[in-house]
């Protein structure tokens, strides 16, 4: 087990109808003036919106509000709520929805104290953050959608439109003070928002599981945790997506995901955030579609780095029977499960499946690679199996 710090000052606050105490933990937390931030769509049109503003205002603070977010976050919105945000001297967001929202409410509040370009924030120069913020404007969570984890963890990924970047700024300064989460507000997502948002959940323990780190029982079965809860509770909500004990699971799962919990002791790899990023950021396609095939082609890629790891997978998580005379296909039956349950979800895996998606060249291929975000120490991604662009664009074939 590596040395490790672990924070998590977020509150969670769990149950039905606990959006209408937004405006008691706002004045709790200490603040005033506040901006109500959304995607504009059916959180406004079922009137929470409208329920959030009134228990901010019933105790006695001013209400801004900013609606508009889209899925992939965009940069130009980031910097109308700055505007906005400077204009009227907010010193507390709230964001209602889902990753998008949260992630565009962490940059408004890491632009509205800072003098520069936010931009600055999300972008790497010589191996180090061009800018790392010194302050930002306290924010909470009414969650709608459980998925990106954004509600508890340090990282916002945002998108700049006109040139197709989509980057992440990873800081403490991001994390909440606090997330509601009321199970009943996610019973109106579909089956496909549903399905994309488990997946996300299962990614974020994902990308901490498979490493090379050894001595961690207790992480491990955490993330564990975490998968089987995603698919016992995922295919529960594709046969009712009223399941309220289901959604409470899912939504809590998502929290808990990506907090950092999953990952103490142990390093993170993150190559295929970073690989489906581009994708997204390319094509505009749901996060969740792009780590639907991202992610199995991911592991066929790498398994051989550290079987062992990819072995605890297929018998603790997918069931599988141990070959004791050929692993290999206990790991490759593991990950065809795995297939299995992302196709239960009605996702796809293969980028030829998804409507979105162009036919993929290579030389397409090639563009995303070499604008993934690389360390640039080293010019790779990942740590279970560092990636050269050539590896990268061999994942996004073995995707196609």
């Amino acid at each position: 087990m590596r040395d490790f710090n672990f924070l998590c000052p977020t509150s969670m606050i769990v149950g039905k109808d606990k959006e209408l105490e937004t405006g008691k933990w706002v004045r709790h937390y200490g603040g005033s003036r506040v901006l109500v931030h959304h995607d504009s769509g059916y959180v406004k049109e079922s009137g929470l919106v409208e329920r959030i503003k009134k228990s901010i205002a019933d105790e006695g603070l001013t209400v801004f509000e900013l609606g508009g977010v889209v899925p992939n976050p965009r940069l130009k919105k980031i910097y109308e709520g700055i505007e906005l945000g400077k204009k009227e001297n907010i010193d507390f967001i709230i964001a209602v929805g889902g990753g998008s929202v949260i992630d565009s409410a962490k940059g408004i509040g890491l632009g509205i104290p800072y003098d520069g370009d936010v931009w600055d924030f999300y972008l790497e120069e010589d191996g180090a953050w061009k800018e790392v913020p010194q302050e930002a404007v306290p924010k909470g969570i009414v969650l709608t959608m459980p998925a990106s984890g954004s509600e508890t963890s340090f990282s916002s990924v945002v998108t700049k439109e006109d040139e197709l970047l989509k980057r992440f700024c990873d800081n403490d300064l991001n994390r909440p003070l606090f997330t509601i989460n009321n199970p009943e507000l996610t019973m109106s997502l579909s089956k496909f928002q549903t399905a994309c948002g488990i997946l996300d959940i299962f990614s974020h323990s994902f990308e901490r599981y498979f490493t090379k780190d050894q001595g961690n029982e207790l992480t491990d079965r955490l993330c564990e945790a975490i998968f089987i809860t995603c698919m016992d509770c995922g295919r529960k909500l594709l046969d009712n997506l009223q399941d309220y004990d289901a959604r409470a699971s899912i939504m809590v799962a998502g929290s808990l995901s990506h907090n950092g919990l999953t990952g103490m002791g142990r390093q993170d790899d993150w190559a295929a955030h970073f690989l489906e990023h581009e994708l997204s950021g390319e094509f505009d396609v749901t996060h969740g579609v792009g780590l639907a095939v991202i992610m199995p082609a991911w592991m066929k890629y790498v398994y051989k780095e550290h079987p062992e790891i990819f072995v605890k997978f297929a018998t603790r998580v997918m069931g599988c029977t141990y070959d004791y005379d050929n692993p290999e296909n206990t790991i490759l039956e593991g990950i065809a499960r795995f297939e299995l349950f992302i196709q239960t979800l009605g996702l796809k895996t293969q980028m030829s499946e998804v409507d979105e998606l162009p036919e993929m060249t290579e030389e397409v291929m090639w563009k995303m690679a070499r604008r993934v975000r690389v360390n640039n120490d080293v010019g790779t991604i990942g740590w279970f199996k560092k990636l050269t662009h050539e590896d990268m664009v061999n994942i996004y074939k073995l995707a196609k």
